[in-house]
């Protein structure tokens, strides 16, 4: 089955494929994940990250009327009141880069945080349309924010976010393979194949 990720976001696309072709094994379902085929301007206005998947998701089916699935995802920190959360995306406009250096220079300001106290968490919300039906699913990778950058694999926030199940690493110096594992996207990418192989 053909999925159109409803992404302007390379590393998306191929971290959602990357995921796909392991669970497939697992699962005996095979899901291809496409690229939007032309680059429109995705709406994304909703409060919450089931809202903004829900979003996208009817956006790129109503627009081309074929199977599509878009995520939401964010990272929310607890020492500043769970930011940057919906808007990580647009925490710098986009900007990752900058992101993490803002991210840094916030929590520097509340003077030598204990490691337990830059808790983290990675947030995703996973919305399907497959011939009309919409499903949603949520995966969450909890973890803290490192004290610097480090790795060079990945995307986005990925090397300032140490997950709790690989607490000596952050995200963006973990192997892909493992990083899927456990990463908030690929648990509720999890979540859809079980769906879709109790469904059979």
């Amino acid at each position: 089955m053909e999925l159109i990720f409803a992404t302007g976001n390379a590393g998306k696309v191929r971290e959602a494929q990357q995921i796909c072709d392991r669970l497939a094994k697992k699962w005996g379902i095979n899901l291809t994940i496409v690229p939007m085929p032309d680059k429109v301007d995705i709406p994304e206005t909703g409060d919450s990250y089931e809202e903004n998947a829900l979003q996208k998701a009817r956006f790129v089916w109503d627009k081309y009327h074929k199977n599509c699935i878009a995520d939401d995802s964010g990272m929310e920190v607890e020492a500043l009141d769970g930011a940057p959360g919906i808007y990580t995306a647009r925490y710098c406009d986009r900007d990752f880069a900058d992101g993490m250096d803002k991210l840094l220079y916030e929590l520097d300001r509340k003077q030598a945080l204990a490691p337990e106290q830059r808790k983290a968490t990675f947030e995703c919300c996973l919305t399907v349309i497959i011939d009309g039906t919409m499903l949603s699913f949520r995966g969450t990778c909890p973890g803290r924010i490192s004290l610097c950058k480090c790795g060079s694999a990945g995307f986005g926030f990925d090397p300032v976010f140490i997950p709790d199940a690989t607490p000596s690493l952050c995200m963006a110096e973990l192997p892909e393979e493992q990083k899927n594992l456990i990463s908030h996207r690929g648990l509720a990418f999890e979540k859809l194949f079980r769906y879709l192989a109790e469904e059979k």
